[in-house]
């Protein structure tokens, strides 16, 4: 475990050796010992690693070298930070930096000396205590394009979560739900222990098309071991899609009465089904009750629990089904279908070996993924080795497997793959994260390494992508086949906070409960409430990471003077004077609420390595904001509809969203690698102030995979309306309240790549839009929402690929599309 800290920070050394050559000069030769050195114990620690159960003496000699590690990171950042200081020093302060850099080169050097110390006295106390046996770290040098390559080979493409064993079940509790004789509201419990698939028998069920099609309005919140009850009916209503964004920021600030009111009254004389997952107590479900109508709709409610007092404990009329394990024949099912995607030939040694472990499984459903994970990316002659690992572990049958099979997965994952699952112990439980955010936060605390071949971000992917593919996370939601959201199961997500706290990694802040109590941890979290959050933290000199996730607070101030380290800061959820003298040279990511952004815009334009800007607010942000002097930049998230300056883009991946005005001061030649772009204007009424944006501007964005643009003038130049092929990287196209005054349709289906496409509240004075016979070939999605549209026509072999079809329109006249896409169409009039 400690091996993926050592290896990281090897790679750091590495890093400021070829990066900043010239500020190192001085220590070169002492660093590059270190780095040596230090390599050398991380082949000793994937001896200890690999180990069944460590001793004591193992222990504490790789606590020594997870001290000694941290610390090494300590004194280059922080001599980074002294030098990137004086450099941007002004006036007469600049006279004194000459005497000032000698006495940082000799701190540096003494500094190092002591490092070279204590790294040898690590390797005496090896020798003499003979721990480990030498093992020559995997791979050498920057392999990161290799690993992914290998990744990318492994993993599977937008693969289905499959139940297995539970196809009885949902029989059962579809007729339950689809009961057309049971017309009071209906509750079902689904209960048992973590792990046999609660949630996912729930989330089949709520996915069905039947489902779909018998209820309208259909909901899904989650409510774990701490909850608060606000929070979770604001999940129900904004899964319901009721409600517009701008509606959803002002209930945000309703008390819990206030929502239940309010959500009562979306639901009343609606047929509605709402899932509530993972409830620990009775008073979760007496406190959301209230808010759900007993109306003769024929309504239903389904929730899932591991205790069965809290199953059967609900009033009215429920019906109570307890899940089981799966039979060894159910088992072996669900283990064969993951394990085998990379073997060939199946012996009868090996089909042997596999059935042993997955017996000692004992049918639960996650160990057995879990396993089947680890051994897909084996060679059969390498499953003897987990098999005797794992009945070397096992003392007797008293013994519960799954916590050792998710230990073994874990230690067989590179260190970049364990950075990424110690670091999902910052979220809440039950949270469905972002993957694009989370991606953002691993590169930004520097666990990624890229290359010329790959950006970081795609790095970073498949590293989370493998950890879906062992299933230690698990995906949510898609678009375009590519894993959108994640969640981590409870059962995982407690070994990630336990190996967390032992590499004093993350320290998590639940209301005035901390998972431990460390003053020198790397990453604080706080969930729910930050003024509970212990003032003397905030001086955590070796402090990384600060993220908070809860409701929206109010502070006088949040002092971050003496956080000089910091790579993340992600305080969206407060909102306070932000007071920053320094410059913040490591910082990497700043979320900060958009509110009385004026304040901060000045501070915002020093941080001049920033790599994501995230400002959210309930209002857009009318100020001028600077980002010219952050040439690192590479993605800018948040309502910017006054002026935003950007100078050198050509590291900028991602922009959502920036006025017309702005875009139209920017050159899109220099935005080589952008990806994702919104365009909004705040003229959704007033047609004639709005600003014109041309179509060949955006031709220019060779890497664009997502484009949405609101209000705003669109011109699509002849010159570009001729091109045969138009915008060839472009996967999703979003357009919302523009106005037409030809049919767009023949234009839009040059996109070569186009997956989905969204019509949004369009005007159209043309009458009729026609979707040619060779028309849109990879389209996926389409939703259209417009405008005097009187006739709609698809030719027969048009878009082959289309699997959802979505017509929002009161005046069309005529709808003419092939019978096979009638079956994937809902419309709405």
């Amino acid at each position: 475990m400690v091996d993926a800290i050592t290896e990281f920070v090897v790679g750091k050394i590495g890093n400021y050796l070829i990066e900043e050559a010239s500020m190192f000069m001085a220590v070169k030769e002492d660093l590059e010992e270190l780095k040596t050195e230090l390599t050398c114990i991380h082949g000793y620690l994937k001896d200890v690693e690999a180990r069944e159960r460590e001793d004591e003496v193992s222990k504490e000699w790789s606590k020594l070298v997870l001290d000694f590690a941290y610390d090494v990171e300590d004194v280059l950042d922080t001599y980074h930070l002294k030098l990137e200081e004086r450099s941007q020093r002004r006036g007469l302060r600049r006279l004194t930096n000459k005497i000032g850099r000698k006495m940082d080169a000799y701190s540096i050097v003494d500094d190092i000396r002591i490092l070279k110390r204590r790294i040898l006295d690590i390797t005496r106390k090896r020798e003499t205590y003979g721990i480990g046996g030498l093992k020559e770290p995997q791979g050498g040098g920057n392999t990161s394009s290799l690993r992914v390559r290998q990744l990318r080979r492994a993993r599977s493409v937008d693969q289905e979560e499959v139940v297995v064993g539970l196809e009885d079940d949902a029989k059962i509790l579809l007729e339950k739900l689809l009961d057309y004789e049971e017309k009071n509201r209906f509750i079902i419990s689904i209960f048992g222990m973590g792990g046999l698939g609660k949630t996912a028998l729930a989330r089949k069920l709520y996915n069905s098309r039947d489902v779909k099609e018998r209820f309208e309005y259909r909901a899904w919140t989650y409510v774990s071991q701490e909850y608060k009850t606000g929070d979770i009916l604001m999940r129900i209503i904004r899964s319901l899609g009721m409600t517009s964004g701008e509606e959803l920021e002002k209930i945000r600030k309703f008390a819990e009465e206030e929502l239940e009111v309010y959500l009562y009254g979306l639901l009343e004389g609606k047929k509605y089904l709402v899932v509530v997952d993972d409830i620990w107590e009775r008073e979760a479900w007496e406190s959301l009750k209230r808010a759900l109508p007993c109306n003769h709709e024929g309504s239903r409610v389904i929730i899932t629990s591991r205790i069965k007092a809290v199953a059967e404990g609900v009033d009215g009329r429920f019906y109570a089904h307890k899940l089981r394990f799966l039979t060894f024949e159910e088992s072996w099912e669900l283990f064969e279908q993951r394990a085998f995607r990379n073997i060939q030939r199946k012996d009868e040694d090996l089909l042997k070996t596999g059935e042993e472990m997955v017996q000692k499984c004992r049918g639960l459903p996650l160990c057995i993924v879990v396993l089947a994970g680890l051994l897909s990316r084996k060679t059969p002659s390498e499953w003897n080795d987990v098999c005797n690992s794992l009945w070397r572990r096992l003392k007797d049958d008293s013994i519960h497997v799954a916590p050792i099979v998710f230990d073994l997965s874990f230690k067989e994952l590179r260190h970049e793959s364990k950075l990424c699952f110690l670091y999902l112990s910052i979220f809440p439980e039950d949270y469905e994260i972002d993957l694009e955010k989370l991606i953002r936060l691993l590169v930004a605390e520097g666990f990624i390494q890229g290359d010329e071949e790959m950006m970081m971000e795609d790095v970073a992917r498949y590293y989370i992508e493998e950890l879906i593919d062992r299933s230690l996370l698990e995906a949510v939601r898609r678009e375009r086949g590519k894993v959108m959201s994640c969640r981590i199961h409870d059962l995982l997500r407690d070994v990630a906070i336990k190996k967390s706290k032992e590499l004093n990694f993350v320290n998590v802040y639940n209301d005035h409960v901390a998972q431990h109590s460390s003053t020198t941890c790397r990453r604080e979290v706080v969930h729910h409430q930050f003024k509970r959050y212990p003032s003397e933290k905030c001086k955590n000199k070796r402090m990384r990471s600060f993220l908070h996730f809860g409701k929206l607070e109010f502070l006088v101030g949040f002092d971050v003077e003496t956080l000089k380290l910091l790579r993340v800061l992600d305080l969206r959820r407060l909102r306070f004077p932000l007071k920053i003298n320094g410059d913040l040279i490591h910082l990497r990511y700043l979320g900060i609420d958009g509110y009385s952004f004026s304040d901060r815009a000045a501070i915002i334009s020093k941080l001049r390595f920033l790599q994501t800007l995230e400002a959210y607010s309930e209002y857009p942000i009318e100020e001028t904001i600077d980002l010219r002097k952050l040439t690192s930049l590479r993605h800018v998230i948040g309502q910017f509809v006054g002026e935003l300056l950007i100078g050198d883009a050509a590291n900028l991946q991602t922009l959502r969203f920036i006025s017309s005005d702005s875009w139209n001061k920017l050159k899109p030649e220099l935005l080589i690698n952008l990806r994702d772009l919104e365009i909004y204007e705040d003229y959704e009424e007033d047609f004639d102030r709005r600003v014109s944006v041309s179509w060949a501007s955006l031709t220019k964005l060779r890497s664009l995979r997502v484009l949405k643009l609101y209000y705003l003038r669109l011109e699509s130049e002849e010159a570009v309306r001729s091109t045969d092929v138009i915008s060839p990287s472009l996967e999703s196209v979003t357009l919302g309240g523009i106005n037409f005054e030809e049919d767009t349709m023949p234009f839009l289906q040059k996109m070569p790549r186009l997956e989905d496409l969204i019509l949004k509240g369009c005007h159209y004075s043309g009458g009729k839009m026609s979707v040619s016979e060779q028309g849109f070939g990879r389209l996926r999605k389409l939703q259209i929402f417009i405008y005097s549209l009187d006739e709609l026509q698809i030719e027969e072999e048009a878009m082959p690929n289309l699997i959802e079809l979505k017509i929002t329109s009161k005046e069309v006249k005529k709808l003419i599309i092939p019978n096979r896409l009638r079956a994937c169409m809902s419309y709405e009039s």
